[in-house]
């Protein structure tokens, strides 16, 4: 520290060697000796002082002004204010600050200014020291970071962690525990934590906090704090100056865990019971080498109890060892576990089991024994598993049916349009054109159709149907387009005659030689195979079929296979294997939405490799069902005598060619966008009025509306309903009202002209 005179250039006098001694502790420790004479402000610093700024002293120290503009703006004031303090009030000042060097750098110092006195007591002098605190001030604000980061960090756990020191007093607590206590801060941290807890005093927990302070072990423990109804499990760990505890609420899992030793106490106290219990009991070692097995479990894997004690659980009802692993594991670290997992019986068959398992305490509370109760599922997961896969159904045979309504509005009045075109006598090419369009239009129809026999079920005309004779009708349709390299085999038999669509009997078994077809790239063999069954009372509840007889259609490749996964899905609707552009995945949908539909069902059998076999199951027409094929009528259509047909659909194109055709053919005909303006026109031309044609499905007011209002105020009316989904939009209710004549769109002008002819004859 500098206290001569400027003008001395020295240290007060001091022995050499010890001057020596505060110049090399001054260059070690980075400080430095300073001094201002008053008033003339001359500065004065030691050859330290330089070399800490990085200055040359042989100029002498720069002016008072100078050296103040080495600090910072912020800082000067705070410079100026501690020097105007050791002036007026001739006291000593200690601050910290920042000096930039003569390289720029910031450099973190701390000042001390001393006022020195003459003998009247007038401040001549200010001197003092700088010290180069820049590492400690760093590793301060690293300790007070690190402290910081901690406090966060102990901060985001959910359980309670508290420090205690050598008087049995917190000394932090983290947020959790803050919450929990609930205490205001000057108790928490004075009082000895037997105070704020006094349940804390004794026993195990207590005896692990003593054990930690005084011999410095760890130690975990459990006790019951009825002051707050909890029960909490702590770890103690000494810490310096005290100890660390790390504590959980553990109240839910004391009571789980003591009803799971109730349950499992009950359950050796009583044999008996275990014994004739449905659910396979049994009890293992702790290395799962069975000791106990009872009856349920004979019955539901199949090995008797002789059989199964003495060997390990892995090798007796797990395919793959590997399996058990896990759980094993959980149920030894945590005491118990429950899941399910895919298990075997005797004969090889895979359940599904719901696991229920339980580690037994010997009289010390320590593990002895394993209890396990296992549940077969399997049949409520295949029933759930077939109720989503309904349900998923559902929604799209929703979604289907009103994408299918809305093609049907779109193919109407392109039918229409060719037809009429048609009738204009257009040029050779014009009329190749116009059929080549219709025939287009027809096959979108048959397409939108497919989908509605998906959204609606499928219904269609039922007769005698021989099956043989499908099946040979099938040889002869498919035979040319097969490869070579499928060989094609048919066993077919006589059969009685089914009662049922025979078109749709085929399509059924062209959608199935084509998928087994597509299974066979590289070739292969195909049979084709009918027989009879007979399905007894009990059979309802595992096929879904009523008793009695069932002819039976076996289609069989061997192809690639399916995998279990995807044998679960063939089904579904719009679920596909097959490329972009090759499959739309409706075909075995509508396969089993026909067979339904005629009271029968399908099933399928495959793995990969293995090739599959499809089996169709249909029920024998009962004695006596005699058909009356439905013909497609060929006489001409009789024109109109000037009848009134009122036109209602919310299409506009529909509207307009409907009106064209039955004025073309002797109808006068008036029109109406939607109900509420189908009922005005009515009340004007109701007289007059022969056949109203509604649409079903309508804004504002739909066609069953419309058709209860003429029932209602019109009866002599005729009403023909016209929709794109006859499946939906009340047909029922239409029919309740008089309604006896429909449309399925798209149709074509004939069907309209006859439709209209027949309601005006009935009505007539």
């Amino acid at each position: 520290m500098a206290s001569e005179p400027p003008h001395d250039r020295s240290i007060a006098p001091t022995p050499a060697d010890d001057a020596d001694l505060v110049r090399l502790a001054g260059r070690i420790a980075r400080f430095g000796g300073w001094s201002i004479e008053i008033p003339s402000g001359e500065l004065y610093w030691t050859a330290e002082l330089f070399s800490l700024f990085g200055y040359e002293s042989e100029g002498g120290a720069p002016p008072l002004d100078v050296a103040i503009g080495m600090y910072p703006d912020d800082q000067r004031s705070l410079i100026e204010a501690a020097m105007n303090r050791n002036i007026v009030e001739k006291v000593t000042t200690d601050l910290e600050s920042i000096v930039i060097d003569r390289e720029g750098r910031e450099i973190r110092v701390r000042i001390i200014g001393v006022p020195v006195l003459d003998e009247a007591g007038a401040v001549v002098r200010l001197q003092g020291a700088i010290y180069d605190i820049t590492e400690i001030v760093t590793e301060r604000e690293n300790r007070i970071a690190a402290q910081e980061s901690l406090q966060r960090t102990l901060d985001y756990i959910p359980d309670f962690v508290f420090f205690i020191d050598e008087h049995w007093r917190i000394t932090f607590a983290n947020r959790a525990l803050l919450a929990f206590l609930d205490l205001p801060a000057e108790r928490l941290y004075s009082e000895p934590i037997w105070s704020i807890v006094p349940e804390l005093a004794a026993g195990p927990f207590t005896n692990g906090l003593q054990r930690a302070m005084n011999e410095r072990t760890s130690s975990t423990a459990r006790a019951r704090v009825e002051q707050y109804g909890i029960t909490l499990e702590g770890t103690v760990h000494p810490v310096e100056n005290g100890i660390a505890v790390f504590a959980r609420d553990v109240t839910d899992e004391v009571e789980r865990q003591r009803e799971m030793d109730a349950v499992a106490a009950v359950a050796r106290e009583q044999a008996a019971l275990i014994e004739a219990s449905t659910e396979a009991m049994l009890i293992e070692d702790l290395d799962n080498v069975v000791l106990y097995w009872n009856q349920g479990a004979e019955q539901l894997y199949g090995w008797s109890s002789e059989e199964a004690v003495g060997r390990n659980i892995r090798e007796l009802i797990y395919a793959d060892p590997a399996d058990f692993e896990g759980p094993g594991a959980e149920l030894l670290r945590d005491g118990r576990w429950f899941g399910e997992l895919t298990q075997r019986t005797k004969d090889g068959r895979a359940l599904i089991i719901e696991c229920r398992w339980q580690v037994v305490l010997d009289a010390e509370g320590r593990p002895a024994k394993i209890f396990v109760v296992n549940s077969d599922v399997t049949e409520l997961r295949r029933q759930q598993q077939a109720l989503s896969r309904a349900q998923r159904t559902e929604s799209l045979g929703t979604l289907a049916g009103g994408i299918a309504h809305d093609l049907n509005n779109v193919l109407t009045p392109l039918l229409m349009s060719v037809q009429l075109l048609k009738t204009q006598s257009p040029a050779p090419d014009q009329l190749a054109l116009l059929e080549g369009m219709e025939a287009a239009v027809r096959r979108g129809a048959d397409m939108v159709d497919q989908v509605l026999s998906f959204a609606r079920g499928v219904d269609g005309v039922r007769e005698l149907v021989d099956l043989a004779e499908v099946v040979r009708e099938l040889f002869r349709i498919t035979l040319p387009t097969m490869s070579p390299s499928i060989t094609v085999t048919q066993r077919v038999g006589e059969l009685p005659a089914i009662l049922g669509d025979r078109t749709q009997i085929l399509q059924v078994l062209l959608n199935l030689v084509a998928n087994a077809r597509d299974s066979m790239p590289e070739g292969g063999e195909l049979t084709i195979s009918t027989g009879r069954q007979t399905v007894i009372a009990s059979g309802r509840a595992s096929t879904g079929l009523a008793p009695g007889e069932y002819a039976v259609l076996t289609v069989d490749d061997t192809g690639t296979g399916m995998t279990g996964e995807v044998l679960d899905r063939i089904f579904e609707p719009f679920f596909t294997t097959k490329q972009l552009g090759r499959g739309t995945g409706l075909g075995l949908a509508n396969t089993q939405a026909i067979v339904e539909s005629h009271g029968g069902a399908i099933t399928a059998h495959s793995a990969p490799g293995a090739g599959s076999r499809f089996i169709v199951l249909l029920p024998v027409a009962q004695d006596g069902a005699v058909l009356v094929p439905q013909q497609e009528p060929t006489d001409p259509v009789a024109r109109g005598a000037g009848e009134l047909v009122l036109v209602v659909d919310d299409e506009a194109s529909i509207r307009d060619l409907m009106r064209q055709a039955l004025e073309a053919h002797g109808y006068r005909v008036v029109e109406a966008a939607h109900g509420l303006e189908a009922v005005e026109v009515l009340e004007r031309h109701a007289a007059e009025m022969a056949v109203v044609i509604t649409d079903v499905i309508m804004p504002m007011m739909d066609g069953a509306a419309v058709a209860a209002h003429i029932a209602e105020r019109y009866p002599h009316v005729a009403v023909i309903a016209a929709s794109g989904f006859p499946g939906a939009g009340g047909l029922a209710e239409l029919s309740a009202h008089g309604v006896r004549h429909t449309l399925a769109k798209p149709f074509t002008t004939e069907s309209l002209l006859r439709t209209v002819r027949a309601a005006v004859t009935r009505s007539g």
